[in-house]
């Protein structure tokens, strides 16, 4: 039986793992694979003129959350960390620090524009989706669950961006 705590699973982990090669089905292996953004910029950013432009724009992004200090953890997800060619756009899940909803309308525009959908995805090409940690560990991994099915209900691996702090 594992000794984790609720709480565990709101942490970042610690440890890094390099990317797997994607499968036959194109998809990661199943699971939450952890890796520092410039891994997953070189394993997924650089193979066609689609992935470099949302490489920039996966790291635009995370730079603007991170400025917020509110940023907890971070994962992509979606066709981006798949063996497409041309994805087409951007899967991220925030994880920010409780508290973020009450702060997050006077952020600056530009680090605003990460969290309000409709700028996100003309800004980034992105879908992004966040909760503060106060959904709980038993919510986050319900979250988690889901992304590691595709549209199509095929287990597939998301990455967790590995914190540089």
């Amino acid at each position: 039986m594992s000794t984790a705590q609720p709480h565990d699973l709101l942490e970042p982990k610690a440890e890094w793992m390099s990317l797997p090669e994607t499968l036959a089905s194109g998809f990661l292996p199943p699971g939450v694979h952890v890796a520092k953004l410039d891994a997953i910029i070189e394993h997924f950013g650089v193979a066609t003129p689609r992935r470099v432009v949302l490489a920039g724009r996966l790291r635009e992004l995370l730079h603007l959350a991170q400025a917020t200090e509110y940023l907890q953890r971070a994962f992509v997800f979606g066709s981006f960390v798949t063996d497409v060619p041309f994805p087409r756009d951007l899967d991220v899940f925030l994880l920010m620090q409780a508290g973020f909803d009450r702060v997050f309308q006077s952020l600056p525009p530009d680090q605003r524009k990460v969290f309000e959908h409709e700028q996100a995805q003309l800004v980034f090409e992105a879908d992004i989706f966040w909760a503060t940690e106060a959904i709980g560990a038993d919510e986050l991994t319900a979250w988690l669950s889901v992304y590691q099915l595709s549209r199509e209900l095929v287990p597939r691996g998301i990455v967790e961006v590995e914190r540089d702090d």
